[in-house]
């Protein structure tokens, strides 16, 4: 195996370890709980702490790599992630294992983003779509690896064992990439600074959606009170941007293509993260599957993930991103459309197949369409793109879940409703992916045309279509 495919598999695999850390400790957590001694408040704290860390700060986290070298920012989060697992493993109280997930939560949010940007960087591009295509896939198969491998180690060994793990793992690969990653390049144009309050609105408007998010089923005072201070954040950040010379996200970078890119990011995960959370209680609550039983039905979605990316890798240099995203979401849409209209064991799985397709296909592209920028915009682009999976996340599941839950006449959920709802979200995405799009596509087909006009050639339809086509 040649130094690039090394490379790029080893970077993948700072998206397997930071992405499993979001499911890993889910079976673990009644063993955690009982031998701690938790209170009902640190319960509370555990899972979401990892979920605000790892969102709020991934933007953050792409412009210290653009102004210190990707290289040596990843290794900086690879180094806390290890830091993290330490504390955990070791914690003599809930609130010792509480604050060793937040630590990793903020080293995942530092990892991957960076470890992102080097791989579209270091891969050529005819291997740049196939590269992507490996990442989502090492993404989705992260997610069913860590709730099996959580529950098999707690059963098996301990619960701690699961952060010793981490810690072995995280070292290995931190040797690996130090060996296979060449060191960061300086770069002699002067890199823009970081504007305070402009990091400052951003950390906060995007940890009280989420933290909003994840305690939705509490007293409707916090989760308000927390949307507010994101919206006020959110609006705040946007004057701060318009005025700053320093903005965290360059205003070249918000174009239609881009903004596809990171609708599409959104889409995939908020339509399939809540089928899958809404599939899953329905099994157990109306099929009467046990928690494992119900994890082995929903594996045939992880693995239609990890099949449909690594196939959209290799599709995309044909097809386009554009049309893989819009099939992508398409399958998505079709996969909820049959839960809500067959409500039968059968048809959820079939459904669950055709998202996770859909999902695979579907982010692929997104990234495609969103990296596809200029090389000092791809630090910022990752940290979107990543930024947005994350809240589509931690959102549309509240709200799906809400939505199921007011619905019903009784303590159990809709799931007609939830079904419904992620319809209804699959369709307002493929309307906006559609119309980003068609403008990127005009723009693009625009731009081709002037330049062969200019260059005095002599051309087709057809030759500007495939040319846009190449460029989007």
């Amino acid at each position: 195996m040649d130094t690039s495919r090394r490379r790029l598999i080893a970077l993948c695999a700072v998206q397997f370890i930071d992405v499993m850390g979001v499911t890993v400790v889910v079976s673990a957590l009644p063993r955690m709980i009982a031998d701690l001694d938790g209170s009902p408040a640190q319960v509370g704290l555990l899972v979401p702490v990892y979920a605000v860390g790892f969102s709020s700060l991934l933007l953050l986290a792409a412009k210290l790599g653009d102004r210190h070298g990707h290289r040596r920012v990843l290794i900086t989060g690879l180094s806390l992630f290890a830091a993290g697992s330490v504390v955990a493993a070791t914690a003599p109280g809930m609130t010792w294992l509480i604050a060793g997930r937040a630590m990793q939560g903020v080293a995942a949010a530092i990892s991957v983003p960076n470890a992102l940007v080097l791989l579209t960087r270091t891969a050529s591009r005819a291997d740049r779509d196939r590269a992507l295509g490996l990442w989502n896939a090492t993404g989705g198969l992260a997610g069913a690896v860590g709730l099996l491998a959580g529950g098999l180690t707690t059963s098996a060994v301990s619960w701690r064992a699961i952060f010793w793990g981490n810690l072995v793992l995280t070292a290995i690969l931190m040797a690996t990439l130090l060996r296979l990653v060449e060191r960061d390049q300086k770069d002699r144009r002067p890199t823009p600074g970081i504007d305070l309050w402009s990091v400052i609105f951003q950390v906060t408007a995007v940890a009280a959606i989420v933290a909003a998010a994840n305690t939705s089923a509490r007293v409707w005072a916090i989760p308000t009170a927390l949307g507010l201070t994101a919206i006020v954040a959110a609006v705040l950040l946007v004057r701060r941007e318009r005025r700053t010379p320093k903005p965290l996200v360059p205003a070249g970078l918000w174009r239609p293509g881009f903004v596809a890119g990171l609708l599409g990011s959104f889409g995939v995960t908020a339509t399939t993260s809540s089928l899958v959370v809404v599939a899953t209680i329905y099994l157990q609550d109306a099929d009467g599957f046990s928690p494992a039983s119900a994890g082995l039905m929903i594996l045939p979605f992880s693995v239609a993930v990890v099949i449909a990316a690594a196939v959209a890798g290799r599709l995309m240099p044909r097809s386009g991103p554009r049309k893989l995203l819009l099939g992508g979401l398409l399958l998505i849409l079709a996969g909820a459309t049959a839960a809500a209209i067959w409500s039968s064991t059968s048809a959820l799985v079939a459904g669950l197949v055709l998202a996770g397709l859909g999902n695979g296909a579907g982010a692929v592209a997104a990234y495609g369409l969103g990296t596809a920028v200029r090389p000092e915009q791809q630090g910022s682009a990752a940290g979107l793109l990543n930024t947005a999976a994350q809240i589509g996340t931690a959102t549309m599941v509240a709200a799906t879940v809400a939505v199921a839950t007011a619905t019903t006449r009784d303590n159990g959920l809709d799931y007609r409703s939830g079904w419904l709802t992620i319809v209804g979200t699959a369709v307002v995405v493929v309307l906006g992916v559609a119309v980003m799009t068609r403008a990127s596509g005009s723009r693009a087909g625009a731009a081709v045309h002037a330049s062969r006009v200019l260059a005095g050639h002599h051309h087709t339809v057809g030759e500007d279509k495939r040319d846009a086509r190449r460029c989007c």
